[in-house]
Formats: structure tokens, sequence, C-alpha cells
């Protein structure tokens, strides 16, 4: 497509952007651009040939645009526009497989892309920089004949009107109709306009690759071997010095996590009890602690399978022994999920704790790539390529569900047992509402249970009490039935439907 149709039908688009979100809260409204947007990014880049991964990013940004009009998590809403902007440069750039490629391919091109419009292209679909045709729209003689003359004379028209008196009064009609002019200008619309041409630049603007479109699409998954010339007569580091160095080292690793895991089985998995501390060194510093260790144990495994190791035709004790360490880190993953889980058990749901869970579900899943790496003699970009597409799944699934309001009924669900923050229960999103709404006899109730339940002083400093709460959250009950009274059509979402209903029906408002 021409470039200056593609600069019309972004001003079009900026302007259908400004109309949708001005003074609007994100709900319907986003689902309808990109319902708009969507079909553009296909039509200017065509031919578009969708692989398995391009069509995985287009269904997760189709998904979590639907989720926004559902839930309209602040979750959902994020990843729906990351990966609209990973979208782009999928569509732009054909023959991505690889998640994390891709996305720094398209955070490159929001930026590149605000440029793109004074860079003269071709029409065809990779855009390369060439001399501009006859019929392009040239925007830097409309920079330089126009736009800059005519501000450089407004500059001294002011500079000389406040230096003089009897010149401004030359010039006072034309001041007032300018100051007039200026006063009537809505600048949040403005702001919204070129908030809309900036969007529309990183969508629809062609721009040059870096160069990792074609990295990706040269990479491959199989893992061919070096021939390496040696211009000693001895190998310092010959494959079987490099054999004998992992096995020694991973039998004393193997044998340093079997004890590590021991414990665990006997303290943690069988026979953990609680002291009725805060858990904080348990869960937070133990935690990270074991997870950066299996990154660790990771890196270490590949160290030694990232080349010719892999064609060593006596390598076999080495891989077994790399299999059965990596077998172990998998269960010392499971140990830490252990640990997030008493945890939850005991202070209830939290994102963090949640986020915890599906980092570690990934984590799995890198191990296991790691094996099959091993095992089938795989590349480094193939550990790239499968897990990014496995965080890309794990991030679509994130946003079908709608957290606020699933911590809200299970921690309040679970106040016999759990210790109830009720700062961090009152900051919870509207849609939670229903669940975070309590009467003062209610909570005088929770409180009564949490002090005999909980080992230790809840009325800590930095722990809220039932009177901050119960006025925090009817202040937010207010204000979300004032918002909701004046959600025009364009801001509609289910969620905050949903919550209106139930309050409605609870009598909480009226």
């Amino acid at each position: 497509m021409k470039k200056q149709n593609v600069i019309i039908i972004n001003v079009i688009m900026a302007l259908f952007f400004a109309i949708l979100f001005y003074k609007n809260y994100v709900g319907l409204n986003l689902f309808l651009f990109e319902a708009v947007a969507i079909p553009i990014m296909f039509y200017i880049n065509r031919p578009i040939k969708l692989n398995f991964f391009s069509g995985t990013i287009l269904g997760t940004v189709i998904l979590s645009a639907i989720m926004v009009v559902l839930l309209n998590t602040s979750w959902s809403i994020f990843i729906n526009i990351v990966m609209l902007f990973v979208l782009s440069g999928v569509l732009a750039y054909s023959g991505f497989r690889s998640f994390v490629h891709a996305f720094l391919e398209s955070f490159l091109r929001l930026f590149s892309s605000q440029f793109s419009i004074f860079i003269p292209w071709s029409n065809e679909k990779k855009p390369i920089i060439t001399s501009e045709s006859k019929n392009s729209i040239s925007l830097s003689k409309v920079l330089y004949f126009i736009i800059i003359p005519v501000a450089i004379v407004i500059l001294f028209l002011i500079i000389y009107a406040s230096a003089s008196s009897v010149f401004y009064r030359q010039f006072e009609e034309v001041f007032k109709a300018i100051g007039d002019f200026l006063r009537s200008i809505d600048y949040l619309f403005v702001v919204m306009l070129i908030f809309g041409l900036v969007v529309g630049n990183a969508l629809f603007m062609k721009t040059p690759s870096v160069g990792l479109c074609k990295n990706d699409i040269y990479s491959h998954d199989i893992l061919l071997r070096k021939k390496t010339r040696h211009f000693f007569p001895f190998k310092v580091n010959g494959l079987k010095m490099q054999y004998l160095s992992g096995v020694i080292l991973l039998i004393s690793l193997n044998v340093l996590i079997l004890y590590f895991n021991i414990l665990d089985f006997i303290y943690l998995w069988f026979g953990f009890k609680w002291d009725g501390s805060f858990l904080k060194e348990f869960v937070h510093e133990g935690t990270w602690l074991l997870v950066f260790s299996v990154f660790l144990s990771a890196a270490i495994a590949l160290f030694f399978f990232k080349g010719n190791l892999n064609f060593f035709s006596k390598n076999k004790w080495l891989k077994r022994l790399v299999i059965m360490w990596i077998a172990q880190n998998m269960i010392m993953v499971v140990s830490v999920m252990l640990r997030n889980y008493w945890y939850i058990n005991y202070f209830g749901l939290a994102y963090k704790r949640i986020a915890v869970l599906f980092f570690l579900l990934l984590t799995i899943v890198g191990l296991i790539t790691i094996i099959i790496k091993i095992l089938n003699k795989k590349s480094s970009y193939y550990l790239w390529r499968v897990n990014g597409l496995a965080l890309v799944f794990v991030l679509a699934l994130t946003t079908c569900v709608n957290w606020d309001l699933h911590i809200a009924r299970f921690n309040f669900k679970h106040y016999d047992r759990a210790l109830i923050d009720f700062g961090f229960l009152a900051r919870l999103n509207n849609s939670a509402l229903p669940y975070t709404y309590k009467s003062l006899a209610e909570l005088e109730e929770i409180n009564s249970v949490q002090e005999k339940a909980m080992p230790f002083d809840i009325h800590q400093d930095y722990l809220w009490d039932i009177y901050l709460y119960e006025l925090e959250v009817f202040m937010k009950v207010e204000k979300f039935q004032q918002r909701y009274s004046h959600m025009n059509w364009l801001e509609w979402n289910l969620a905050d439907y949903q919550t209106y209903k139930k309050m409605k029906k609870l009598k909480q408002i009226e």
C-alpha cells in the first residue's frame, strides 16, 4: 500500500481512537478499536501467511480483548495491549517463530515507527529505503516550506508584540482571535488524538527490520556440529576433558541436591508444622534462592551441552547425570510450590503468590525442554522458541480469570485459618466488591475469629483495623456507584454490570 494511503488511514484511526477513549474508561471501546485495527493491519501488510506462532499471537489478542469486555481486569488490558503490538511486528515482518525475537522487534518498532512518516519506503511488503516516488507525499517539503517558516513567523510576531504596544495594537484583533481559538480547544481530546497517532504509527506504519526477523527465520531447532580448527599441538579443552569434568561435577551436585530433597521430603512434604511465624524467610528468601539455584542448574546443564559435546560418542553417562540432576531440580520446584501452598494456606491468596505458581509451571516446562534438547540434540533457539510459546499460552490463560474476585472470595472464606490483610483486600478492583463489602458486625466477627486463630498479634501497625477497612470499602462502593451511573456504552463491560447487579441485590447500593 502507498505511504500516503497509510497516513490517511492512520489519521482516521487516530480520530476513531480519540472518540472511543475520550473521557472513557477501558471497556467495550478497546474491543471495538481492535476489531477495526486488526483487519486494517492485515490489509496493509498483505499478503499474510499465518504460521502456528503468528496464529497463536492473533488468537491471544482476540481472547484477551474478549476478556477485557467480560472481566475488565488491569492484567487482561495490559496483556491485550502488549500482544497487540507484538502482532503488529509479526504481521509487518512475516516469518517469526520465536516470541522473544518477535517481542524485541515489536518493542523497537514502537519507537522506530514514530519516525517512519519521514522516511520514504516502497510499496512492497518489506520496507526498504529508496528514493521517493513522484506521486508520494513529500512530508519533508511540508515541514521545511510550511510548518517551520510559519512557526518562526509566529514566534517573532509574539516577540515583537511583547516588546512594542504599538506593534501589538496593529495585530490586536489577530491575537484576540488566536486567544479565543486556543481557549476553545479541548486539550484532552488533542492529547488523545496525538496518542492515537502514536498508536497508529506503531500498528500501521512500515519500518525497516533491525534484523531479528531474518535471524529468527534462519535459526534451526536442530543443533549442528561445528568443526573447530586447532592451532596448537594439544587441546586444552578437549571433549574428553570436558566430559570427565562434567561427570565429576554432576556426581557431586546430584549427591548434594539429593540430600537437600530428602530433607524437604522429611520436613516440608510430610512433616511441616507452622510455628506461628510470618513465614517470610521460609517463603520469600527461600523460594527465590531455590528458583535461582534451578536456573543456575539449567545454565550449567546447557554449558556442558552447548556445542560438540552433544556429538561426543561416549557422553552417555554425562547425559544420564544431567537428566538425573534436572529431574531432581524439578522435584525442588515442586517443593517450592509446597512452600507457596503453605504460605497461601496461612496468609491467603495474593497476586505474587499466584504469579509464583505460574512462574514455577513455566520453570518445569523449561526444565523439560532442556531434557528434550539434550536427548535430541536441539539448539538453544529451540529452547527460546518453545518456552516463548509456553509463555504466550500461560499469559493468555491468566487473562481468562478474574483474580481479584477469586482472591476476595477465597480469603474471606478461609478467615478462620488464614490471616486477613484488610489493607490489601480493600485495594482489589471493583469486581471484588460483592465479597469485600462487609457490615461492621461481620467484620467484628471476622476480627474475633482471627484473634483466636492467629498465633500472633494481628493488631500490627502495618495491618489495617476493621474500622479503616469499613470506611475505605464504603467510599469505594460510593465511587463505583457514581461512576457506573455515568458510564456510557463505550465503557460497558460485563464485570462492572455483574458487580452492580450483585451489589443491588444485596441492597448495598441503590
